[in-house]
């Protein structure tokens, strides 16, 4: 009865997990961020053309799309067969809940205890950073974040999964190209056995090996002119140093445990702590967190991914914790309450990440694009004229390309773009008609978005200079947004 109600709990904890999201994401009929809009569009364009679009004219006005597109081919496959709905909502919610099971995988392979895997798999069901970056955003995180980690579990085993993982190892690489983390993880774990005097099998050294010979291949196939072009920028995604700045600035250690989880947190550290030595899977497990840390230091991953990545390996320690206390429980005289503690435990854990985890997700729904936001750029595809440029604030540019189908100054895709970043900020906070007009002109501007989002942004109720009739007419406004035609 036991084993069949852990074979019942795991499919459970997924089904509620999924409903978690759905709920959350059928509130509304669009998508919560930016870059949905970019795989929206770009999925949709290769659903109708069977190719990627490499040349986007959209984008800053036209830009060179440097993208391997596996993720928008994978989505689009779903296109082609189930509503748009089921495809672009449906099917990244699955991907991101299936992180469970991949929890529970490498729980019980560290552990080799199904309970205490059982525990690490529902902690990991409603991690509230990852609900944060995943929820109704067709982000590529909900694919590539359970992928990372079902590659760390072929690994760990690589001598009967040794195909399993070369053919992830290249899926994975094909998705993400420039994130670094699995090829730090590798390295630091060869340079961690080396330290403490454990042997390297030669099965772990040729996967070590084949990973690398297939990153360098990847980036040398798809972004060898922009290596040539821009160097060693190009592993930081020619990403603005005053956007990556701006997540740090906000750094606050009560709101990273709260969207890590306060529990997870606390029973992973003491996994760690507790942890054997000299053991495989740990030494796996710990490079996991140093190269998070070191990519994090280095500021070659976001500072979310990097946590979110952290909040797993601290739900997968998490059962190390579990294991050692229930053993504990058995020698003490409470031995026959175990069950009842454990259970208990688990409903603690459970109460303490789905109140951040609803939390999160009535930002990302209530917070994130709006209906009235929606409306005013559905106008702009109306009634703007076809070759129209419309700027907006960066991460408004993906938005304005998807929804109003206009030409838009900049988005979040870096690659072959000038710096326009400083421009549009000058934009949003100058107070002279001068300076603003010589922007405008400078990117050949037609219409300008003023959204609530960009007045928080840059720090501004309003634009004075646009009180200008001579230059500026309002077209369209609601509460959230407004759109206004340039005229000189």
């Amino acid at each position: 009865m036991k084993f069949k109600l852990e074979k019942l709990l795991l499919p459970f904890v997924f089904l509620l997990s999924l409903g978690f999201r759905l709920f959350y994401e059928y509130k509304i009929p669009f998508f919560s961020s930016d870059d949905a809009y970019f795989s929206l569009r770009h999925s949709e364009y290769i659903v109708s053309n069977f190719v990627p679009l490499v040349y986007d004219p959209l984008s800053y006005g036209g830009n060179v799309i440097l993208n391997t597109n596996v993720f928008n081919y994978f989505i689009a496959v779903w296109d082609l067969f189930l509503s748009q709905g089921f495809a672009y909502k449906v099917i990244p919610a699955i991907f991101a809940s299936s992180i469970i099971f991949i929890v529970y995988l490498l729980a019980k392979d560290i552990t080799k205890n199904k309970k205490t895997a059982l525990f690490a798999a529902i902690l990991a069901a409603f991690i509230p950073i990852f609900i944060k970056n995943t929820l109704n955003q067709i982000s590529i995180l909900s694919l590539s974040v359970p992928l990372f980690f079902l590659l760390i579990y072929t690994f760990l085993d690589i001598k009967n999964r040794k195909g399993l993982f070369m053919f992830l190892s290249f899926v994975y690489i094909m998705i993400e190209p420039l994130n670094l983390l699995m090829l730090f993880t590798l390295v630091i774990f060869a340079i961690i056995m080396i330290a403490e005097s454990m042997s390297l099998k030669t099965e772990i050294k040729e996967a070590i090996g084949m990973h690398m010979v297939l990153f360098v291949l990847v980036n040398l196939i798809f972004f060898k002119n922009i290596y040539l072009d821009i160097g060693l920028a190009t592993v930081w995604g020619n990403f603005p140093i005053e956007l990556y700045g701006s997540l740090f600035q906000n750094f606050n250690v009560f709101e990273t445990v709260s969207i890590i989880g306060f529990i997870p947190l606390l029973l992973g550290v003491t996994g760690m702590i507790l942890a054997p030595r000299r053991n495989t899977a740990i030494n796996i497990v710990s490079a996991i967190i140093l190269s998070s840390f070191t990519l994090l230091l280095l500021k070659l991953i976001a500072f979310e991914y990097g946590l979110i990545i952290l909040a797993v390996v601290f739900c997968i320690t998490s059962a190390i914790s579990i294991n050692w206390f229930i053993d504990y429980l058995n020698l003490t005289k409470i031995s026959k309450y175990t069950s009842y503690i454990v259970w208990g435990l688990i409903l603690i854990s459970l109460v303490s990440l789905i109140v951040p985890s609803i939390s999160n997700a009535e930002v990302v729904i209530n917070e994130g694009v709006s209906q009235g936001e929606v409306d005013v750029l559905t106008w702009a595809s109306i009634y703007a004229e076809e070759d129209s440029v419309i700027l907006g604030n960066v991460y408004e540019g993906n938005l304005i390309a998807y929804i109003a189908n206009r030409a838009n100054v900049i988005d979040t895709q870096f690659f072959y773009a000038e710096d326009r970043l400083l421009d549009v900020e000058k934009i949003y906070t100058t107070e002279s008609l001068i300076n603003a007009g010589t922007v405008l002109n400078k990117y050949s501007v037609d219409y300008l978005y003023f959204s609530e989002k960009s007045k928080e942004m840059f720090d501004v109720e309003e634009l004075v200079y646009i009180n200008d009739e001579t230059c500026f007419e309002l077209m369209f406004e609601n509460e959230e947004a407004s759109i206004y035609k340039v005229l000189c």
